[in-house]
């Protein structure tokens, strides 16, 4: 090797994992982007979502699903309830038995809102993915997935 010349090393590939990982990052910044443009936490994305997917709901089982999906625990659940409510964009009633929350009309509009800001936001880092390609990712996303699920028990 001479003075001038240079030793190129190729960027190896990384594993599935690794490569999962650094999406998920990276999408995961433009979604957190997207829900700081509408002043909105992720938990509060998180509460609305489920809301808007199963409707009124006790809350006992908006605590077990919020700490399935995302580990959250039950008084940061309440808190989450409790802030949701007191913006109106919830109704939150602790007095009935059992408990119940569901979106209110101003939040069904605010999360529709919300969502499309999201999904634009999100979807410009696919663009120009051929979508045979995005639907093939998607399969195996989704394989994995259950593949992990079950590994867990």
């Amino acid at each position: 090797m001479t003075a001038t010349s240079e030793t190129h090393t190729a960027t190896p590939r990384p594993s599935f994992g690794q490569a999962l990982g650094q999406a998920a990052r990276q999408v995961g910044k433009l979604h957190h982007r997207a829900l700081t443009d509408f002043d909105t936490d992720f938990p509060t994305w998180m509460l609305m979502t489920l809301l808007k997917e199963k409707g009124a709901l006790p809350v006992g089982d908006v605590v077990r699903e919020l700490g399935l999906r995302m580990d959250l625990a039950e008084p940061d659940t309440l808190r989450v309830l409790e802030a949701a409510a007191a913006s109106g964009q919830i109704t939150y009633r602790p007095e009935d038995r059992p408990a119940t929350a569901e979106l209110t009309a101003a939040g069904a509009t605010r999360f529709a809102s919300l969502y499309a800001h999201a999904r634009e936001t999100t979807d410009a880092a696919y663009a120009g993915i051929d979508p045979a390609m995005l639907d093939t990712a998607v399969t195996v996303l989704l394989a994995v997935t259950e593949g992990a699920a079950a590994q867990a028990g």
